[in-house]
């Protein structure tokens, strides 16, 4: 069975949250920051083709209406939810690591 290519959709939210992280780690090294921001967008490409239940569910939103689930990349959490064609990357949390 051939998998459905779907939409990837950034949210406002998220994409702050890639400019917050991209600022963060550039103030030490911009080349850095760029590889990260690209290592964060491109662990969605499994998404964008069709393996939307790829990630763990998120304990976290279990309780809304969406089954929000979630990939990591270095520290960083990509939350995500499946709706219709379209893939939507909810939030990109600073750090999943506890300090």
């Amino acid at each position: 069975m051939e998998k459905k290519i779907k939409k990837i959709i950034w949210t406002i939210p998220a994409k702050k949250d890639l400019q917050k992280i991209y600022d963060f780690i550039s103030e030490v090294s911009e080349p850095i920051a760029f590889k990260l921001i690209n290592r964060i967008i491109n662990k969605t490409d499994l998404l964008e083709q069709g393996f939307a239940k790829i990630g763990q569910r998120e304990p976290l939103l279990k309780d809304k209406n969406f089954n929000y689930r979630y990939l990591v990349e270095s520290n960083y959490k990509i939350i995500y939810f499946e709706r219709e064609d379209e893939i939507l990357n909810k939030r990109v949390p600073v750090d999943t690591q506890n300090n």
